[in-house]
């Protein structure tokens, strides 16, 4: 549970709850390791169908997601750095990597609340847009962003479809340790 130091306690999930979630149908979870014996962890992202936080008892946030009901969109907990490495792109390998893979399970949005900060500047670069600002997240003192990214197959030959390829391929290297 080594992520979940990084969270204010009433973000941070137990054991138990991480797995429970984890374990749903559709679930994208990745982990990212420095190559070699030693496998030090890096990073990590996950997320869940929009449905799925609609399930949830926690009412925080599931305004901005309704709208999502009924699409193929993956709700996205967690893209995190351990502290050691940031500061050294991983984030954006991260990330890329992860929006690939929901592309490719079929996901249309990848959505989110996002820490102003790092994590909102992180998910603009990749275009998404940012929606309602919460204040006060789950009573945790910070603001968040909602964000909501639409994953679309980029023009043939475009520009935008070669950056693509060029991030993927970032991912691809993560993948071979992972």
């Amino acid at each position: 549970m080594v992520f979940e130091r990084r969270y204010h306690k009433n973000l941070a999930m137990s054991l138990a709850d991480k797995r429970d979630l984890l374990r749903g149908r559709d679930v994208l979870a990745v982990w990212m390791y420095e190559p070699g014996r030693r496998r030090r962890l890096i990073g990590e992202s996950y997320g869940t169908p929009v449905e799925d936080v609609l399930a949830e008892e926690d009412d925080e946030g599931k305004a901005d997601l309704r709208r999502f009901e009924g699409c193929r969109a993956l709700y996205v907990y967690s893209t995190t750095i351990l502290q050691r490495y940031e500061g050294q792109g991983f984030g954006k390998i991260l990330k890329a990597y992860v929006l690939g893979r929901a592309f490719e399970a079929g996901y249309q949005w990848v959505v989110g609340h996002a820490k102003e900060g790092a994590s909102v500047t992180l998910n603009r670069f990749f275009g998404a847009k940012l929606r309602r600002r919460h204040v006060n997240w789950s009573d945790t003192g910070d603001a968040y962003r909602f964000y909501e990214l639409k994953l679309r197959s980029p023009a043939r030959g475009s520009a935008r479809r070669r950056t693509h390829a060029t991030l993927f391929r970032s991912g691809e290297k993560l993948k071979e340790v992972i």
